[in-house]
């Protein structure tokens, strides 16, 4: 319903632009066109396992671990996090909810999917969160109006956009996003940008499989000259039916959960 409303004030706006004979500059054409592409450009899935190691940010420092990452498609993330073969940390994404427990310090969180979202300002839905770990924005830049766009070097174009505030809530009013894809349209970077604060979720190493176009390496972090709240690099991605998700949190766990 969202996206049906999006186009059509998209193409009640462009006529209205026509009828007034106001130009709309090669920079606009072009962002609409990849706000099109986002949403066409998304992965389909009943299940598939993710493999690879991580480098995370816990206790002051950088960690290194193997992960396993297994989604079932507009259901659920699972993962699971692992230290020379020790579990650290398992996790449960449902469409309302995330679950994390520490089995090291046998605690456990839960919050609801929309706080887990909230760095980006828009409230996701999960198979939206589920495409990113697939390199895809899918309707991520609906939400955004063009502002400008910029040439960078090595061939990347940035645009960027800003939020359109919904339903009179002016909370975002002051985020931005800046968008930066290479030449051949895959989606590099997503930059959030509000006062001072600066957060960023970066897709590079893309290479082609036999299902698509996908990042082998994602990276989040608060700024952009401090270390990475986490490097993600995928040794493996398979489309194949992993029905098991185990997730029982064990009656000696004590609940932690941030505020």
């Amino acid at each position: 319903m969202k996206l049906a409303i999006y186009f059509f004030a998209m193409v009640w706006s462009l006529g209205f632009l026509t009828a007034h004979a106001q130009p709309i500059s090669n920079e606009q054409l072009r962002w609409i066109k990849m706000v099109e592409d986002t949403r066409a450009d998304t992965v389909s899935f009943s299940y598939l396992q993710i493999s690879g190691d991580i480098n995370i940010q816990l206790g002051g420092g950088n960690q290194s671990a193997q992960v396993v990452v297994r989604m079932k498609n507009d259901s659920c993330i699972w993962a699971t996090v692992r230290v020379m073969g020790i579990e650290g940390i398992r996790a449960m994404i449902t469409r309302d909810s995330v679950w994390v427990m520490d089995r090291l310090k046998r605690t456990y969180t839960v919050q609801p999917l929309s706080a887990f979202t909230k760095t980006l300002g828009i409230q996701v839905p999960l198979r939206t969160l589920q495409q990113q770990f697939l390199g895809k924005l899918t309707e991520i830049p609906t939400y955004l109006t063009f502002q400008n766009s910029e040439q960078k070097t090595d061939g990347l174009l940035s645009y960027q956009g800003i939020f359109q505030p919904a339903y009179g809530d002016t909370a975002w009013a002051n985020k931005k996003i800046n968008l930066i894809q290479n030449n051949q349209k895959q989606w590099q970077s997503l930059q959030v940008n509000q006062d001072s604060s600066l957060f960023s979720l970066n897709f590079s190493a893309y290479s082609p499989q036999m299902e698509g176009v996908f990042p082998r390496m994602i990276e989040a972090r608060k700024m952009e000259i401090a270390e990475p709240l986490f490097q993600l690099s995928y040794s493996k991605i398979e489309f194949k039916n992993f029905e098991t998700f185990p997730f029982k949190i064990p009656d000696s766990y004590l609940r932690v959960d941030e505020q």
